[in-house]
């Protein structure tokens, strides 16, 4: 984990990972474990403090480099299961998402549903679209037919007509 740019790597995700020492005289020699994230404003991959509290060089080891630092082993397993219960969030919400995103049907959106139920509801159809232009008109129509239309193939009919009247603009020669 010691390039930024791995594919493999989530950027949603945190990781643990060894890294080097502060290079000051006085700091002693050992490999720690850090937080390895992604920084969108920087476009790159961070790594913060040890676990243990002391500041590190930036930047991951090789995967594999022996953590010899005592401290950030001790906290190792409390940090680890952080990560995973946050990688565990991170997989439910993508689930989740997709489950919702295919079981949606592209004409089924809340404007067509919005128009579909002022064209139903209000039975004053033409009344709200006389407020409006010709082009805002078409738009409202259009979007009152596709919510109609998704209906139809919910309901198992193959084809269902303009509901009558939906165009009146046209029919009055406006």
């Amino acid at each position: 984990m010691t390039a930024p740019t791995e594919p493999e790597l989530d950027q949603e995700l945190r990781y643990l990972v060894p890294v080097g020492r502060l290079l000051l005289p006085d700091e002693p020699d050992l490999v720690h474990l850090s937080i390895y994230a992604w920084e969108p404003r920087g476009g790159d991959w961070v790594t913060g403090l040890a676990l243990c509290g002391r500041s590190t060089e930036q930047g991951a080891l090789p995967d594999g480099t022996a953590v010899t630092c005592q401290g950030c082993g001790e906290y190792r397993p409390t940090y680890q299961a952080a990560l995973d219960d946050q990688r565990r969030r991170v997989e439910a919400v993508r689930f989740l998402a997709n489950h919702a995103a295919s079981m949606r049907d592209p004409r089924d959106t809340v404007e067509n549903g919005a128009w579909h139920t002022v064209w139903l509801e209000s039975g004053k159809w033409r009344w709200t679209t006389s407020k409006m232009t010709t082009e805002q008109r078409e738009y409202a129509a259009d979007r009152a037919a596709a919510y109609s239309a998704f209906l139809a193939s919910c309901d198992g009919e193959p084809e269902r007509s303009e509901p009558t009247g939906l165009r009146w603009w046209r029919e009055a020669g406006q």
